[in-house]
């Protein structure tokens, strides 16, 4: 090639050149992939509710130490081994809470809250067709009485799916129960009254 040519080459070669040099760099493969970062501020818990779970999970904590004592069931337990293990651990759990009385989960504020929760999700009809359920299930009879058994006799209510979602949340040990208009806690496994609050129904 002459110098002629040369000369000639680079100058055409000079315009491509210059706007490959502006244009800016394409970003890589990985930098490209990867997600913005941004900040989204939760929406903050009901102090009211965060202080009922944690009493609640309080309780549950407790009675797990006191399971754990009371030893563990061998694995074909017999129907009489598991009715006296069940006295055995309702017997434990009654003597560490003697001094239990109404409220001390149901406090008067989470007791509102819940009301509140409550006559919110069930108006109108639905308001109707809970309160007919209530009244017509088989829970007369029932004592009111923190830290007594929930009678084997007596039916278990199912609470409303759309109503658990809302409630403040229970650790498993632990369940809601309707018995009329009041509102119970029981223990799923020792079938212990834990707290409970009346009128909790509209």
């Amino acid at each position: 090639m002459n110098q002629n040519t040369a000369k000639i080459t680079a100058l055409a070669c000079a315009p491509a050149l210059a706007v490959c040099l502006a244009l800016p760099a394409a970003p890589s493969p990985a930098r490209a992939q990867q997600p913005q970062s941004s900040t989204v501020a939760a929406a903050p818990a009901n102090p009211v509710a965060a202080a009922f779970e944690r009493r609640v999970r309080e309780y549950a904590d407790m009675r797990e130490e006191i399971e754990e004592k009371t030893g563990e069931l061998p694995d074909e337990a017999t129907a009489e081994q598991i009715e006296a293990h069940k006295v055995k651990f309702q017997a434990a759990v009654r003597a560490a809470r003697a001094g239990a009385v109404p409220g001390q989960l149901f406090t008067r504020d989470a007791a509102a809250h819940i009301r509140k929760v409550i006559a919110e999700e069930f108006k109108g009809r639905s308001r109707a067709d809970l309160l007919a359920k209530v009244s017509e299930a088989e829970t007369k009879g029932v004592p009111l009485r923190v830290n007594y058994p929930y009678p084997e006799s007596k039916e278990l209510l199912d609470m409303p799916p759309t109503l658990l979602l809302r409630l403040p949340q229970l650790p498993k040990q632990v369940k809601y129960r309707f018995v009329g208009r009041n509102l119970l806690l029981v223990d799923r496994e020792n079938g212990l009254i834990i707290d409970y609050m009346k009128n909790a129904l509209p």
